[in-house]
């Protein structure tokens, strides 16, 4: 259950930066979820609406965007690459292989975890 984790710093992050900003509420949030991370839309869901419960988060609308996977070969090779998703792979990243020569690739796209915007709504604070 990374999911709960990964949320619970996500939350702490954004609570943080309300306070930073003095947010009275925060109304949406955009995350960026990469397809390698294997979260699940639902756990971080059902995480996010407990994490968030009596914090000036509570009701925000939360968008999870899924980024694909996008992958370089040394042959040349850049673009997306199929894989069969198991169990395990929650547990490690599967090795994936270039669909132009089988070689194995660097990825460059769908491990990410990112707040991408966050809507908040600032108190004026009256100056002096």
């Amino acid at each position: 259950m990374h999911e709960f984790s990964t949320m619970n710093q996500i939350v702490n992050t954004i609570l943080e930066e309300g306070k930073r900003h003095n947010a009275h509420k925060i109304t949406k949030v955009i995350l960026e979820i990469g397809e390698l991370t294997f979260l699940g839309e639902e756990q971080l869901r059902f995480a996010f609406d407990l994490l968030t419960k009596d914090t000036i988060l509570e009701g925000a609308n939360l968008d999870i965007q899924r980024k694909g996977i996008k992958v370089k070969c040394s042959c040349g090779y850049e673009g997306g690459v199929e894989y069969e998703e198991k169990e395990e792979f929650h547990l490690f990243i599967p090795l994936l292989r270039c669909p132009r020569c089988n070689e194995e690739v660097e990825i460059i796209q769908g491990r990410e975890c990112v707040i991408k915007s966050v809507r908040m709504e600032i108190e004026d604070v009256p100056t002096a």
